[in-house]
């Protein structure tokens, strides 16, 4: 798979991080970066890989960031479907949560096999939870998967599951984030996890009654952090 170089602004959208933040990074030797002709260039795949394992810690880094980058596009409120999201699940266990996002995906898209997508998404879990703190878990699989377009799935269980977080909390909101390329997937990934800091929208999360007000609740929140309307 070629490696798409990301700029400074894209890997800042990504992380949902200020561009001052990145380039502090760079410098840092914190992420992977090469500089050219004095100008930052990171490869997608490394970004992604970084991500992957530092994901707990990403949210502290944003909470301390003074200037991120929130002017954007919608991306979670506009891609995820009331046909994709499933509250109050029954499931108790991490493998029949991660059995039933696979299933939400497949409705979303024909050409997903859930069963595929299931065994994808738990080998994923062996190499370290998705768990985050606060009860929030971002099952995705460790590299691209082919679909028409990008994919979410979101699912909250009835009761808070073992899922694998850090501090050894129990786990109740669940987004499935699965995209056909590696930047599409940073954004999504990014976004999402940076909508999650607030614990408000956590609680009216919980709170929704049903599919569309648990999306109602992600876009308001959305439209807030991109600054739109």
């Amino acid at each position: 798979m070629p490696q798409s170089l990301l700029s400074i602004q894209e890997v800042a959208a990504s992380l949902h991080v200020s561009t001052r933040e990145v380039v502090r990074m760079a410098e840092q030797q914190i992420l992977p970066a090469t500089k050219v002709r004095g100008v930052w260039q990171f490869r997608a795949g490394e970004v992604w890989n970084w991500i992957e394992e530092n994901l707990h810690v990403l949210p502290e880094r944003r909470r301390k960031d003074r200037h991120p980058e929130t002017k954007g596009e919608l991306l979670i409120s506009t891609t995820l479907l009331e046909s994709a999201v499933a509250v109050d699940l029954a499931a108790k266990t991490k493998p029949s949560v991660i059995r039933e996002l696979a299933g939400l995906a497949a409705v979303v898209d024909p050409y997903v096999d859930a069963g595929a997508m299931a065994e994808v998404l738990l080998e994923r879990e062996k190499q370290g939870s998705t768990a985050l703190q606060d009860g929030v878990a971002v099952p995705h699989p460790s590299r691209p998967l082919y679909s028409e377009g990008c994919i979410l799935a979101a699912a909250r269980t009835t009761g808070g599951i073992a899922f694998g977080e850090p501090g050894g909390g129990l786990t109740d909101l669940f987004f499935l984030v699965c995209c056909p390329n590696q930047t599409d997937h940073l954004l999504f990934l990014g976004r999402l996890c940076r909508l999650l800091i607030d614990k408000t929208l956590r609680d009216e999360l919980r709170d929704a009654e049903d599919s569309r007000e648990f999306i109602e609740t992600i876009q308001k929140a959305e439209e807030r952090l991109c600054e739109v309307g």
